[in-house]
């Protein structure tokens, strides 16, 4: 089953500022970021559920970076609510 991922507005602003960051540092770096971070939501697109679990909220490491997805199944679409980098504090809500 494939499900459809919205990136929400404040996870995309994230994942821009991250790409960005890395594109600073080091040319082609951030371009690195936004395919790792690419193949990850495409794996989400496949395979949601086997994702960890906290509370309503799964996670999911960005492979290579410091970058946590989390995101929420309803039916067949998966929301991201945030792409955080993981020395970042976890919200309440999110978890880790």
């Amino acid at each position: 089953m494939n499900y459809s991922v919205v990136v929400r507005a404040a996870a995309q602003a994230e994942a821009v500022d991250a790409f960005l960051w890395y594109e600073a540092r080091s040319k082609g770096l951030g371009v690195r970021f936004a395919d790792a971070l690419q193949a990850c939501l495409d794996q989400l697109a496949t395979d949601p559920k086997h994702q960890k679990r906290n509370g309503d909220f799964r996670h999911v490491m960005v492979e290579k970076f410091p970058y946590r997805v989390v995101f929420i199944v309803e039916d067949n679409t998966v929301y991201v609510y945030q792409i955080r980098h993981t020395s970042r504090i976890p919200s309440k809500r999110f978890g880790p």
